[in-house]
């Protein structure tokens, strides 16, 4: 018997189906799905009703009455959806579900397939000709998501027949690192730090070794925070920190590296990144003016970079920001 099927299951034979029918485009918006072709009509036969109203503002145009009654989608406004049509896609995406965060984990089976899930979910927005590269932080648990999103990514491609689409192979980025603790001289991710500090901790309140130095103090500050079930990233997000690497420091070591891919990259290409959640929340953070909270596993912030390599976009959790991309100015503290 076997023990794979390579043949698509039923809904998505059905699907394939319909769209092998020959059908009339709308020549309005011909590339736009029937479900959101009826629910931008509903909106406009609503913004015309509104128009017909006697407390309607003078000068109010179907535009806009329409806008204010738009349904559930994200519509852009049109000074951004000009400057979005050639921007460069970015996507900063958590890793899947690991093992644990007392040492450099990798993924647990769920975790796995929640990256495959999500190459395949990201392959429905490409087209032909386009260019994706993925790539990730130097963590086992982001190499792994790396891997089965590019895994995901090429399966769907050649599932949905999308021709001439090139997905690099996965590689590791320094500059997307997670964010860093000193460590007794040293430089270490703050979830590979665990183990040694561990060690040394013990050391300390075993032997009586006399006092603790000002990196174990805040580090056993951070881990007591893990370990009682709240949220460490908030405590680094809001207070300052000595010897833990700085979110403003983060956010914008984050931003140059992007610029730099985006710069290298080919006009209208993806770029995937696959890295943690604390440097997404910094960057959001940035951006958005607060901590817009922890994201699940493969939940992703997405950044169109502007041709002009000075402004983006940045979307999360349904909240669109149109920024300045902070690295290209350089004050006196981050020389």
């Amino acid at each position: 018997m076997p023990t794979t099927r390579d043949d698509a299951p039923a809904y998505l034979l059905r699907y394939a189906s319909r769209r092998a029918e020959p059908r009339v485009a709308d020549d309005a918006e011909p590339a736009e799905p029937a479900f959101v072709v009826r629910a931008r009509e509903r909106a406009t036969r609503r913004a015309l009703e509104e128009l017909d109203q006697p407390s309607a503002p003078p000068g109010r145009t179907e535009a806009f009455a329409r806008e204010t009654v738009a349904p559930r989608e994200f519509e852009w406004p049109e000074s951004i959806r000009r400057k979005a049509a050639t921007a460069t896609d970015v996507r900063l995406i958590r890793h899947g579900q690991t093992q644990g965060y007392i040492a450099d984990s990798a993924l647990t089976p769920l975790g796995r397939w929640q990256a495959h899930r999500k190459g395949q979910d990201l392959a429905k927005g490409l087209t032909e000709g386009t260019v994706a590269r993925v790539v990730h932080a130097p963590t086992a648990r982001a190499t792994e998501t790396a891997d089965a999103l590019a895994e995901g990514l090429r399966q769907a491609v050649a599932r949905y027949g999308i021709s001439d689409v090139t997905i690099t192979d996965p590689e590791p980025i320094d500059g997307f690192r997670n964010f860093q603790a000193w460590f007794d001289g040293r430089e270490l991710d703050i979830t590979a730090a665990f183990h040694d500090f561990a060690t040394v901790l013990e050391g300390y309140e075993r032997h009586g070794a006399g006092d603790r130095p000002g990196w174990m103090v805040e580090l056993d500050r951070f881990w007591r925070i893990q370990f009682a079930g709240g949220d460490p990233i908030t405590q680094w997000l809001a207070v300052p920190m000595h010897y833990v690497e700085p979110p403003a420091y983060v956010a914008r070591r984050y931003w140059q590296t992007i610029v730099e891919l985006v710069h290298d990259a080919s006009p209208g290409g993806r770029l995937y990144v696959c890295g943690h959640s604390g440097p997404m929340r910094a960057v959001a953070a940035a951006a958005v003016g607060h901590d817009p909270g922890e994201p699940n596993n493969v939940e992703d912030v997405r950044i169109r970079v502007h041709g002009d390599l000075e402004h983006a976009t940045l979307t999360y959790r349904g909240r669109a920001v149109e920024m300045d991309i902070p690295t290209t100015v350089s004050p006196s503290w981050y020389c």
